[in-house]
């Protein structure tokens, strides 16, 4: 509301140029808050009629699929994990022990989230209501909070299994240094080459060969949440997407584009034509760099002998109605960039904690920010005189 505020304020409170006509931008911009706020609310209603009229139906479905998806689904890939998956012999001891710790973490987490669930249907009416208030956009941000809520244990246990497994990582990345001779220089952040002796080679190979037979082990339990809390980072991106489309959209931009091209000029373009050699051009010779005019009048002789000007049109260039959707497009690129790229790769390779997607903030329509760029688009006639460009804005139109 007060980004709406302003946009009005800035939009009709601001003194008219000269021209008489308000900048094309600040028009577009306030309507265009308007339109997008209109049509949230809309999809809101919709959604929160929905919601409130099938409140019980909903409510049982989201318990349910929060205990097929979150809680018996887990178990039983834990219950997997304890023998032997795909014909992969693991460490009886360490699985019996990651498996039992997983599992209790899980009767927790329900015993915990057991007396929510009853509440669910005022959660499912809640939301509903909310859409008449923030509008869909409100109740999408609700169903992304709950999302990440309900599968907090899963983020439990990908940070237990991301700990041990960049532990044990690490130190097996020492030990194989203590093989070669080397070890890390902390000051200078090198491998620097040390002798050891007989008792510490001894104790790190012992060290090294057990964290050997126990890292697939850890690796299983570690691919296993990683792949999961992957997917609910994915989910909650996919909400951020959908919230970027719905408060970005530019629909009150589309129709001034349809309606009238040359609203939303994207840059200009140079014309010379010869129809313009019939008009008289009087020129100041006594100032260099004088304007210059044109009329109606047929060229004299005298004149043609001493005038040497060329006549260049200079028109706006309308803006490509694809780049009225760039937003969606930088949208899709800071997605990719945080979750399908090498860096998300390096990071569940390494071991390192995978980060939510951070909010997709981006502006509105390109080119616009600035009102002195809309009005240098005018249509307007530029001469060229003895290497000199001269510009007339008071230069009648050419049709």
């Amino acid at each position: 509301m007060v980004y709406l505020i302003e946009q009005w304020r800035a939009s009709y409170h601001t003194p008219k140029p000269a021209h008489g006509r308000r900048h094309n931008a600040q028009y577009a911009g306030f309507w265009n808050s308007v339109w997008v706020i209109a049509v949230d609310i809309i999809l809101g209603c919709a959604l929160g009629i929905f919601l409130i009229m099938r409140s019980q139906a909903v409510g049982d479905w989201i318990v349910l699929s929060l205990e097929q998806y979150t809680v018996k689904s887990l178990e039983d890939t834990i219950v997997w994990l304890r023998g032997w998956p795909a014909g992969l012999k693991l460490n009886n001891g360490l699985d019996g022990f990651l498996a039992e710790l997983f599992l209790w973490l899980i009767h927790f987490w329900t015993a915990m989230f057991q007396p929510v669930t009853q509440y669910m249907r005022a959660v499912v009416i809640f939301a509903g209501w909310s859409g008449f208030v923030g509008g869909c956009s409100m109740q999408l941000a609700i169903f992304s909070d709950a999302m990440a809520l309900t599968t907090l244990h899963t983020y439990w246990f990908y940070m237990v299994a991301t700990r041990i497994f960049h532990w044990q990582l690490a130190t097996l990345y020492s030990l194989f240094n203590l093989f070669r001779g080397r070890k890390h220089n902390v000051l200078r952040n090198r491998i620097d080459s040390c002798d050891y002796d007989l008792d510490q080679l001894l104790i790190g190979t012992i060290l090294f060969t057990l964290l050997t037979y126990l890292f697939p082990t850890v690796l299983v339990y570690y691919a296993t949440f990683a792949g999961r809390r992957v997917a609910v980072i994915m989910a909650q991106g996919l909400f951020e997407i959908l919230l970027g489309i719905l408060n970005h959209c530019p629909i009150f931009y589309i129709m001034l584009r349809l309606r009238d091209s040359r609203m939303f000029p994207g840059g200009v373009s140079y014309n010379m034509s010869s129809k313009h050699a019939r008009r008289f051009i009087e020129a100041a010779w006594s100032m260099p760099g004088s304007p210059v005019r044109i009329s109606r009048d047929p060229i004299p002789l005298s004149a043609r002998n001493r005038l040497n000007t060329t006549i260049i049109q200079m028109e706006p260039a309308s803006l490509p109605l694809s780049a009225l959707f760039f937003q969606y497009y930088q949208i899709w690129v800071q997605f990719s960039a945080s979750y399908l790229s090498l860096g998300l790769l390096r990071s569940l390779v390494v071991g390192d904690v995978v980060r939510p997607v951070p909010r997709l903030q981006h502006t509105m329509i390109p080119g616009l920010s600035s009102p002195h760029e809309a009005d240098n688009a005018q249509s307007s006639t530029t001469f060229v005189r003895d290497g000199d460009t001269h510009t007339s804005p008071e230069t009648e139109p050419v049709h």
